[in-house]
């Protein structure tokens, strides 16, 4: 699996299973994901080198960051931690 912010959105988007997809920017500079009922959330790589977390939606902007990881062991754990962000932040949002 590569690094890139568009293939680690498409793992997130099979952790999350459902009706989650995921897109890619161009030259997969960033992910973006989505699901009915839901706001879009976006993967992106910021000037310090780390993976970013942003919901569309979402004021506040960079709901995370991540810092980067190079092997597949290492890719697969931030993308279920992403996952979990992600579900976190729309039951939190859910509720408001």
């Amino acid at each position: 699996m590569s690094t890139t912010p568009a293939s680690v959105a498409a793992r997130v988007a099979e952790i999350l299973g459902g009706d989650w997809t995921a897109g890619a920017g161009s030259w997969e500079t960033y992910g973006r994901l989505d699901a009915p009922d839901s706001d879009t959330y976006t993967l992106y790589v910021d000037d310090h080198d780390e993976l970013c977390l942003s919901a569309n939606l979402d004021p506040t902007g960079e709901i995370a960051s991540f810092r980067r990881v190079d092997t597949p062991e290492g890719i697969e754990a931030l993308a279920a931690t992403i996952a979990a962000a992600i579900r976190q932040h729309h039951t939190a949002a859910d509720q408001e």
